[in-house]
């Protein structure tokens, strides 16, 4: 009787399932409906100083490896907030950079590997407008050389490259702008202090400057590179673009390969897009750097170097990031760049350690009372989150 009570239960509660969809198979089926069948389309860039190169399997190419080895040098930055309020912010920063010959680590000249630095935002009163102004306080003394000018970090808080739709710009986006303005600081005086003629720098991200003022510091890299003859490149992560019918467009190309010789192998793809935006001097490419490898990534060179270059010079510089992306434990992604990115990554502990600091210095010199009114602005997510054991 028992047994036959509990099969009685499983059927009523199938026949219900049955009845009633559940409401996360409704979200899976409204996404299948949406995205299932979506054609691959053709590149897409809304703004007109992108002119897209429709799809074609001829723009394949094989990655090939040279026996030659290229210094590869690869940029990478983090950095963790301290204390923040809507009228200031504390972080701190870390750039790291790390040289590669093949997969072989190499020893830096004169630059130090790591730099760290406080970066200080605070709101002002200017007549009717509020502005950010940004400090540095370097951890030492004698990187200071390496960190932008702080003339160059004081924006308009409705700063049209830095609001988020018509709000006024949070003050966290300066002091991440003060990050990547340093990157790009700290690349030109890599090209100058511990590369050669030949060798290849590697950003982490792409060569497009959005932040005003970001152009500023990127130029100066750039110009650096080209007199020196320092092959200046990003690679990025992540990718927002889209083609013509909104499919992923590196996913559309990864796609496009299979119907190709090249589906199983290493390949690069290119061109994509012709780029005439003065804030982005590139010439783009999508990359497989690995033959099981599955992801595609965004390559760009600078455009300036790139159309100086043989198509066997470019076909070396993709091959020697190839060279060093053989890791096994991420293969097809340069591993100077996933070290690059784990010196530079700043951990919750530390994180957790300098707040501490930050309110024992706060109290010692008798504005931690004054700070802490500021910082429940917007403190309260925190509370809730520790109420519910977050």
């Amino acid at each position: 009787m028992f047994k036959s009570g509990i099969i009685n239960i499983t059927f009523w509660s199938e026949r219900s399932l049955a009845k009633k969809t559940l409401p996360m198979h409704e979200v899976v089926e409204n996404l299948k409906s949406r995205i299932g069948e979506m054609p691959l389309g053709d590149p897409n860039f809304a703004d007109l100083r992108y002119q897209p190169v429709k799809f074609s399997v001829e723009n394949f190419h094989p990655i090939k490896i040279s026996d030659s080895e290229r210094t590869l040098c690869y940029v990478d930055g983090g950095n963790a907030q301290i204390a923040c309020a809507p009228n200031f912010v504390v972080e701190l920063a870390r750039l790291n950079f790390c040289k590669f010959k093949g997969q072989d680590r190499m020893k830096s000249k004169s630059l130090p590997r790591s730099i760290e630095f406080y970066t200080v935002c605070c709101t002002i009163a200017e007549g009717y407008s509020i502005k950010y102004e940004t400090e540095f306080v370097p951890v030492r003394d004698k990187w200071t050389k390496l960190l932008p000018d702080i003339a160059d970090l004081k924006f308009d808080s409705f700063d049209d490259t830095l609001r988020i739709g018509r709000q006024r710009a949070p003050i966290e986006r300066v002091s991440n702008s003060a990050r990547t303005f340093a990157e790009w600081n700290l690349a030109r005086h890599l090209i100058s202090e511990e590369l050669e003629e030949g060798d290849i720098l590697v950003r982490d991200g792409s060569l497009q400057t959005v932040v005003t003022n970001e152009s500023k510091y990127a130029n100066r890299a750039y110009r650096a590179a080209m007199k020196k003859g320092v092959i200046f490149t990003g690679l990025s992560k992540t990718s927002s673009l889209f083609t013509t019918t909104g499919y992923p467009l590196l996913s559309s190309i990864n796609e496009l390969s299979e119907s190709t010789p090249l589906k199983k192998g290493s390949w690069y793809y290119h061109p994509i897009v012709k780029i005439t935006h003065p804030d982005h001097r590139a010439e783009m490419f999508a990359v497989k750097l690995h033959d099981i490898s599955e992801y595609v990534f965004r390559f760009e060179i600078l455009r300036d170097q790139f159309h100086g270059m043989s198509s066997k010079e470019m076909e070396s510089v993709i091959g020697a990031l190839a060279v060093n992306a053989r890791d096994i434990g991420f293969p097809g992604y340069p591993y100077g760049l996933m070290e690059a990115d784990r010196l530079a990554r700043i951990t919750g502990h530390e994180r957790d350690s300098q707040e501490v600091q930050f309110m024992s210095a706060s109290a010692s010199a008798g504005i931690w009372d004054v700070l802490l009114k500021h910082v429940r602005c917007v403190d309260a997510h925190s509370i809730l989150n520790k109420l519910a054991g977050e």
